[in-house]
């Protein structure tokens, strides 16, 4: 009886320890109880963004305006795979519009390369594509490129594109232009800083003798520019006016009359009188000098009248 239960208990102990050993690496493997939670991970990449869709101005020719600045939009769509915010808010957006003879790696330039790092748009929330615009503020004497048959351009063989750029977070970027070009129009326009030509108090039969009154004008385009004269009205005090030829100019100093044009009623080009493209802000600018004569017999009274400035296209 002894040995039989040794014999039994000499089965069940391997068994027993092997089945324990399975319960502990199952218990090891899978934990206790009657659920288990596990952690899921994965690491998002950067994707570059993209930028399409780049206008410029509509797609309109750009008309400037005299002695001003024009404003010229930029639109452009810009998408990321990670969120518009990847690049508007945390990366950085720079747009350029420029001739196409400089390229849009152009250094900034009033006359043909602009460069705005600021734009609006319309990125919210998780959305992974924005539209935006940029704006410009283009210069009066920026290069024209429009050529017509009353005024050539400086550049005829070129024309002014869009470029947008945009760079995410992590440093990648994109860039693209606008498929479609337009013209810078040819401005040709004169600003007359001078508010009156005033003789002061003449007698009858009294010239200005050297003393001139002077007139400056600006060019306030983007094209060399000579310049006409003529009287819209003679000087008059009522039913008394003073003839139109009384006036004189000339584009430097005289003694009445001397080497001076006398003023009519129809434009006359100024003879010698040139103002060239300017290049900066500064203005490009000359003067017309001025005297008048009195006849004898001329009542007195005050006198006034009307002298127009005209700008006139220049070949360069």
């Amino acid at each position: 009886m002894h040995t039989h239960t040794i014999q039994k208990l000499s089965l069940f102990l391997p068994a027993s320890i092997f089945f324990l050993g399975v319960f502990l690496i199952a218990r090891t493997v899978f934990g206790a109880g009657s659920t288990q939670d596990l952690s899921s991970l994965v690491t998002i990449g950067n994707s570059a963004p993209t930028v399409s869709a780049v206008t410029i101005n509509s797609g309109n020719d750009i008309v400037l305006t005299p002695n001003a600045t024009t404003t010229v939009y930029v639109n452009f769509t810009v998408q990321d795979a990670n969120g518009c915010n990847d690049v508007f808010l945390n990366g950085t957006v720079t747009s350029t519009i420029f001739r196409t003879g400089v390229g849009s790696a152009c250094s900034a330039s009033d006359r043909n390369c602009y460069i705005v790092s600021t734009s609006t748009n319309s990125c919210s929330g998780n959305a992974s594509t924005s539209l935006a615009t940029t704006t410009f503020y283009v210069y009066y004497f920026a290069d024209s490129t429009t050529n017509t048959t009353t005024a050539s351009s400086s550049f005829p063989s070129d024309h002014w594109t869009g470029f947008a750029w945009a760079k995410d977070a992590s440093l990648a970027s994109s860039s693209a232009t606008s498929t479609a070009t337009v013209e810078m129009s040819v401005l040709t326009a004169l600003n007359v800083t001078t508010s009156s030509i005033n003789y002061g108090t003449l007698s009858a039969g009294q010239d200005t003798g050297a003393t001139n009154q002077f007139a400056t004008t600006t060019n306030a385009g983007n094209s060399t520019t000579t310049l006409r004269l003529h009287a819209v009205a003679t000087l008059t005090a009522g039913a008394n006016s003073i003839t139109t030829s009384s006036q004189a100019f000339s584009t430097s100093s005289f003694t009445y009359a001397g080497t001076s044009t006398a003023l009519t009623a129809s434009a006359v080009t100024v003879s010698g009188f040139l103002l060239t493209i300017p290049t900066t802000t500064t203005n490009v600018s000359r003067a017309t000098y001025w005297g008048l004569t009195v006849p004898f017999g001329q009542a007195t009274g005050s006198y006034s009248g009307t002298t127009r400035f005209t700008a006139l296209y220049q070949e360069n």
